[in-house]
C-alpha cells in the first residue's frame, strides 16, 4: 500500500536522551585524554577506560565532577537543539511519541477501478440507506480518484449535518461500523 507523507517534522532517535549524549561525550573525552597523556591502557574498551579514569586509576587522566557537570550541561543543550530543529520541540514527550508512528507517512487506501468504487458505495448504502446523499458524494469521489489516477482515495472535504444519533460518525469511520456490528 503506498504511503503518503503526513507531517513535516523530523523525529530524533528516541534513544538520543541527554543522558546517552552525555555518556557518549564522556567516553569520547576519556579517549582524547588517554591519547593526550600517552597512556597505554592496553586492550580496554571505552567504557572500561571511562570507569578507570573516574576512579583515578589512569596516570595523567582524570575526570572530575566539574567535568561531568560541564558535559551534562552540554549534552542537555545538544539535546534541546536537536529537538528544536525537529519541529516538534513544543510538544510533550508523550505527544511526540504518539506522532512518531506517522514519521514514515500514512498508508493510503487505493481504489483500483470504478467497479470496486461501485461495490464499496453499494455496501455502504446497504448498511446505511438514510445516508444516501453522503454515500453518493463519496461514491463520486471514489470514481473520480480512479479516473484521475490518484495513488490513494481522495475525498474532498464534506460536512455531515443532521440531528444527533443518525449515524454521522458511524458513517465516517468504517472501523467503528465493523466494531459495533461485531
Amino acid at each position: 500500500m503506498p504511503r503518503h507523507p503526513f507531517i513535516k517534522a523530523s523525529f530524533p532517535d528516541p534513544d538520543l536522551t541527554p543522558r546517552n549524549i552525555a555518556k557518549r561525550l564522556m567516553l569520547h573525552l576519556t579517549r582524547i585524554r588517554v591519547d593526550r597523556a600517552a597512556v597505554d591502557p592496553g586492550e580496554q574498551d571505552e567504557e572500561k577506560l571511562y570507569d578507570l579514569a573516574c576512579m583515578g586509576r589512569l596516570d595523567g587522566v582524570s575526570l572530575t565532577p566539574e567535568g561531568h557537570t560541564r558535559v551534562d550541561r552540554r549534552a542537555a543543550r545538544l539535546h534541546e537543539r536537536k529537538l528544536r530543529l525537529s519541529g516538534i520541540a513544543h510538544l510533550e514527550r508523550s505527544d511526540r511519541d504518539k506522532l512518531s508512528v506517522l514519521k514514515s507517512g500514512v498508508a493510503l487506501a487505493a481504489i483500483t477501478d470504478e467497479h470496486q468504487a461501485d461495490g464499496l458505495a453499494a455496501t455502504l448504502h446497504a448498511e446505511m440507506p438514510w445516508m444516501s446523499v453522503a454515500t453518493k458524494y463519496a461514491w463520486h469521489a471514489m470514481r473520480c480518484s480512479v479516473r484521475e489516477g490518484h495513488v490513494g482515495f481522495r475525498l474532498p472535504p464534506v460536512i455531515l449535518d443532521g440531528p444527533p444519533g443518525i449515524g454521522k460518525t458511524r458513517w465516517a469511520h468504517p472501523t467503528r461500523r465493523s466494531d459495533q456490528d461485531a
